[in-house]
């Protein structure tokens, strides 16, 4: 049974062992849409409890610059924009982690939110009307920004989370993170489906 032997791995392989089956079970695991009316029965993982996964796993793999923090021990903040629907799964991923001696924390914001402290945000779909004019506010920021729908990267999106034959994939702008002063891997990169901009020159 998946949950079951996802456990016992986790517990047996320390913590890169989780990160790498966090990382498998996000690109290989089938990933059931409609989380909300997921009943929690089911062994498939749900979509979103997949994206909660990636989303730990972007933290462990994405290095920000020094002047995003406050100190050396200040928290890395997920941010979530507009109505969530992690409904609690980002929480629970995130709960007890740490990445460099830093606490994983949770946070939703609105259109009108002091959006400071965030450095990671994820954008559902739900906001797309929203996307344009959230991108150009946070533009040359060290902020993760994280969506889902066709044209966030385009429109300047770093990382983009995609369905492929029912897997949850994600496709990154490395012109886009440069843009915002981050370094991400070399083996989140080698998941991605695809790398967008990498030889783009950053102005």
């Amino acid at each position: 049974m998946m949950r079951l032997g996802v456990s016992k791995l986790a517990q047996s392989s320390g913590a890169w062992g989780v990160c790498a089956l966090l990382l498998a079970l996000a690109c290989l695991g089938p990933a059931r849409t409609g989380w909300a009316q997921e009943t929690g029965a089911s062994e498939i993982y749900p979509e979103y409890q997949v994206k909660a996964a990636f989303l730990f796993n972007f933290a462990r793999f994405v290095e920000w610059p020094p002047g995003a923090f406050s100190d050396a021990t200040s928290p890395i903040t997920l941010c979530v924009f507009g109505k969530d629907p992690f409904e609690g799964a980002l929480e629970d991923t995130l709960r007890g982690r740490t990445v460099g001696g830093r606490a994983l924390v949770t946070r939703h914001v609105g259109p009108d939110a002091d959006m400071a402290g965030c450095h990671a945000l994820f954008v559902p779909a739900s906001e797309d009307a929203r996307l344009p004019a959230l991108l150009e506010r946070l533009a040359g920021q060290p902020v993760l920004i994280v969506g889902e729908t066709e044209h966030f990267g385009r429109l300047g999106g770093i990382v983009r989370f995609t369905l492929e034959d029912n897997r949850v994939r994600f496709i990154v702008n490395a012109a886009s993170a440069k843009r915002a002063g981050l370094s991400i891997n070399a083996k989140l990169l080698s998941i991605a489906s695809a790398v967008i901009g990498r030889d783009e020159q950053v102005r």
